[in-house]
C-alpha cells in the first residue's frame, strides 16, 4: 500500500549518496520479486526487512525476506504493479539504494522488457551471466612476508555461498587450486589458505604493488577464476 510522502523526495534523501541501482523485473500474476543476491549479500549487515521505497509523491513499503541464497520481495510487490497500472507480462525497475533501507524507484526507466533482458541471476532470465570481478594489490608485510588475501565479509561469504575452493588462473604457470578458510578469530572473515596463495603469487612471481584483477565469469556454475596482472613499475 502506497502513502502520499508530504516531502519532496530530494528532501527526503538530503545530501546522501545512492550505493547500488538494483535492477529487478516485475512479473504479471507473481507475488513476489527476485532480488540480485549480491546486493542481498553486501548489504545484509545494514538491511532490515522493511523497505521504504520512494517513487514520485508516494512512499512504498516493500518487506524483505531476508534470505541471501534466494531473496525475495514480498509483502507489498503486488501493490506496486496495481498503483502504476502496469499492463505488460515484464517490467524492468531499478531501485536506487541510499542506505538505512530507503530506496528511490525511478519511474522513467520502469518499461516493458524481454527475458533476455532480464538481470542473470533472474530465475526467468535468458541472458548470459554477467562476470562478478573485484580488485586486490599484492602487498608484504613490515617483516618482507606476502600478505595474505583476505576478503570483505559479504564478498568473502557470497563467493563461499558457491564454492570453498577456487581455482586460480593466473598469467604464467598451470592453475593453482586454493580453498578458502576462516581467518584466525571469530569475525567470520575469510581467506585464501595461505600456503596456495603464497605459492601462487611466487610462481606466478608477483610483488608488491602489482594490481590484481580477478574474476569470476559464472560463479554459480564454476569456481575458475582469471587472474590478471597489472604489474608494478620496478
Amino acid at each position: 500500500m502506497a502513502v502520499y510522502a508530504y516531502e519532496d523526495i530530494n528532501t527526503i534523501l538530503g545530501s546522501k549518496f545512492p550505493k547500488f541501482i538494483l535492477t529487478t523485473i516485475h512479473v504479471k500474476d507473481v507475488s513476489f520479486g527476485e532480488i540480485d543476491p549480491l546486493f542481498a549479500y553486501k548489504y545484509s549487515d545494514e538491511l532490515d526487512e522493511q523497505w521504504k521505497v520512494y517513487a514520485g509523491n508516494h512512499l512504498h513499503t516493500l518487506t524483505w525476506n531476508k534470505s541471501l541464497e534466494q531473496p525475495l520481495i514480498t509483502n507489498g510487490w503486488t501493490g506496486l504493479r496495481d498503483h502504476f497500472h502496469w499492463e505488460s507480462q515484464f517490467h524492468k525497475i531499478d531501485l536506487v539504494y541510499y542506505g538505512e533501507n530507503m530506496f528511490h524507484l525511478l519511474l522513467n526507466l520502469t518499461q516493458p522488457c524481454s527475458t533476455n533482458e532480464f538481470p542473470s541471476f533472474h530465475s526467468l532470465s535468458t541472458k548470459p551471466p554477467e562476470p562478478l570481478t573485484f580488485d586486490f594489490v599484492v602487498s608484504n608485510d613490515s617483516n618482507g612476508s606476502r600478505e595474505p588475501l583476505v576478503f570483505t565479509k559479504w564478498l568473502g561469504d557470497y563467493i563461499t555461498s558457491f564454492h570453498s575452493y577456487l581455482v586460480l588462473e593466473g598469467p604464467v604457470v598451470e592453475p593453482h587450486l586454493a580453498e578458502i578458510i576462516q581467518t584466525q578469530g571469530s569475525n567470520g572473515v575469510k581467506e585464501i589458505e595461505y600456503q596456495a596463495w603464497h605459492k601462487f603469487c611466487s610462481e606466478n612471481f608477483l610483488s608488491s604493488g602489482d594490481k590484481l584483477k580477478f574474476t569470476f565469469f559464472d560463479i554459480a556454475r564454476s569456481n575458475r577464476v582469471d587472474v590478471d596482472v597489472d604489474r608494478a613499475a620496478n
